[in-house]
């Protein structure tokens, strides 16, 4: 995608409409404790082993602690703040997905890509009436897997989105996507491109849209070749003002960006999107 053509969809995302409710398709601790020993001791094994999720701080699995604790203690909102992990959510985007799916995804399915600690998790199976979390990190899955204990409608599978078999999910009716995963631009596009497979799906959700490159540049392709359309930002940034990472970085794009799935008419051209 060329530079000019980049800064036109850039252009028109700012322009978009609110998310509306009418939008086509389906729209009409012992978890902590093991990951830590896993992480520590986990140097030099397989791509899809702990040693993958070599990033994660001693400081986001005490985090990990503290929320079990809060949620022990009945806190309704014990998952931490993306200013204090980086890798989950913000607060500000988790009041963006309440109030777009309270009452409106009672019926849906949502896939998970990349469920990490289960923060999110947690707050998908409150509105969805499924909900399918992947990691390629057992350790995560079973620490969202505790973090969720009291969850009965989470399905979890640990699967690599770039080396395991995504027709896994062929005999599913899956609504929404949440892409939460690697944030490379080769990964992405690899990971839009198989989303785009399943022909269920009508909603795509892109998570650290502002904070990565790789996942902001992979969106605008597919928008701009049409086979994605935005139709809202969520969480930090709605203000127009940067706003700040845990590890300092400073983002001027909006935290999350939905895209609706665009399908080619019948008769049409429904080949992989594969650029």
């Amino acid at each position: 995608i060329s530079q000019c053509e980049s800064a036109r969809v850039i252009a028109a995302m700012r322009q978009m409409p609110p998310w509306r409710r009418g939008v086509r398709g389906a729209f009409g601790c012992a978890a902590a404790s093991t990951l830590a020993l896993s992480l520590a001791a986990s140097q030099g094994q397989a791509d899809d082993s702990p040693a993958a999720a070599s990033w994660v701080t001693p400081e986001m699995v005490a985090g990990f602690r503290r929320a079990q604790e809060a949620q022990a203690r009945g806190d309704a909102d014990a998952a931490p703040d993306k200013s204090e992990d980086q890798w989950t959510s913000s607060r500000r985007m988790r009041r963006d997905l309440e109030e777009q799916l309270a009452g409106f995804a009672d019926n849906l399915t949502v896939l998970e890509v990349g469920s990490y600690f289960g923060y999110t998790t947690r707050l998908l199976s409150q509105y969805f009436q499924r909900v399918i979390a992947l990691d390629a990190v057992p350790q995560f899955l079973q620490a969202n897997r505790e973090f969720n204990a009291d969850r009965s409608n989470i399905v979890y599978l640990r699967l690599n989105t770039l080396t395991d078999d995504w027709s896994v999910f062929a005999q599913n009716v899956i609504h929404v996507v949440f892409l939460d995963a690697s944030h490379d631009f080769e990964t992405v596009v690899n990971d839009i491109d198989n989303v785009l497979r399943l022909g269920t799906v009508s909603l795509v959700i892109f998570d650290d849209y502002g904070a990565e490159e790789g996942v902001r540049q992979a969106v605008h392709v597919f928008v701009a070749r049409g086979y994605l359309r935005p139709v809202a930002f969520l969480g930090e940034g709605a203000d127009g003002r940067p706003w700040k990472l845990r590890d300092g970085r400073e983002v001027s794009e909006r935290e999350a960006v939905a895209c609706e799935v665009v399908r080619p008419a019948p008769g049409g051209d429904g080949s992989s999107a594969r650029l």
